[in-house]
């Protein structure tokens, strides 16, 4: 049985976003009571795909999509460890990733299932390609999420020179999830690498499943409002790039594919909700989500 989450009465911040949007963030616990953290991402439309990368991100077209929440930051190890230990669905590498130092890291070596399962059991789902990727450009065609400039010191990704592949008998590893938002991290200065609706580690750390199958031409006949993905497929779209992927894969566009049942070290998720429309935005079955006042504002971290 699903159980539904319960909403968190405080809404976070609330940052401007160009002169059209605010960031809205909200938390929200699993049925445990973990408390996790999910943005809004308003309705609106973005132009979907890049010209001049792979034929599969073509052609560039304006795609429509109704408001939807997605998480803030990749599912954790210690989510994963809370829904585990309510289901009783414990993947087999578990003792490899539940250490005291990876509690905070996106859980890896997940099948499709087993990431669709955590996000029924969270009332949550998985998002589509489309809502993944507007999530993580907002809509003004940027190429990364904080611009059009890979910055190595935003993401994690091959050879980004980043602490997680650094020093004697280093390997590469994935990186605690946010760890990318501007702070001092033991000497090494990050820059904030989040997205303007304000989602972290859209690019590199690990790639993420979506809902949808995956065909190479999808672009071209699929509909242009909330699109949904083909009904049928073979393999499903992974997207992000990961911290074992060099930069030229590492952008929101690129689209990746792997078989449902396949797990790998650098594959994660992250769960969305839909909304319904209205004045006041409410989330399926937690109440209404409200806007903070606007004099919570503050810097939103981009340069």
């Amino acid at each position: 049985m699903i159980m539904q989450i319960a909403l968190s009465a405080v809404l976070l911040l609330v940052l401007p976003v160009g002169a059209q949007y605010e960031k809205v963030q909200q938390v929200v616990r699993l049925p445990t009571g973990f408390a996790t953290e999910m943005v809004l991402v308003p309705a609106g439309s973005y132009p979907r795909g890049a010209e001049g990368e792979a034929f599969d991100e073509q052609p560039v077209r304006q795609i429509h999509l109704d408001a939807y929440l997605i998480d803030k930051y990749e599912v954790t190890v210690a989510q994963w460890g809370e829904y585990q230990r309510v289901t009783g669905d414990v993947l087999a590498e578990w003792v490899l990733q539940n250490t005291v130092k990876r509690q905070n890291h996106p859980i890896t070596l997940v099948t499709w299932d087993n990431a669709t399962s955590f996000c029924q059991w969270a009332d949550k789902r998985l998002p589509t390609e489309a809502e993944w990727e507007r999530a993580a450009r907002c809509d003004d065609g940027r190429k990364y999420p904080w611009g059009d400039g890979l910055d190595s010191y935003r993401a994690n990704y091959f050879q980004s020179d980043d602490p997680f592949e650094r020093g004697f008998g280093a390997i590469l590893s994935t990186n605690p999830v946010g760890f990318f938002d501007g702070s001092d991290r033991d000497g090494y200065q990050t820059r904030d690498g989040s997205s303007p609706f304000g989602t972290y580690d859209m690019v590199g750390n690990v790639f993420e499943w979506t809902n949808d199958w995956y065909h190479p031409s999808y672009y071209t006949h699929g509909p242009d409002t909330n699109p949904q993905g083909p009904e049928k497929g073979v393999v499903k779209a992974v997207r992000g790039g990961s911290y074992a992927i060099d930069a030229s894969h590492v952008r929101p566009t690129y689209r990746a594919r792997d078989a449902p049942n396949f797990k790998g070290p650098d594959i994660g998720f992250r769960c969305a909700a839909s909304v319904q429309a209205g004045t006041a935005v409410q989330l399926r079955s937690w109440g209404t989500v409200k806007r903070a006042p606007q004099t919570l504002q503050g810097e939103n971290g981009h340069e």
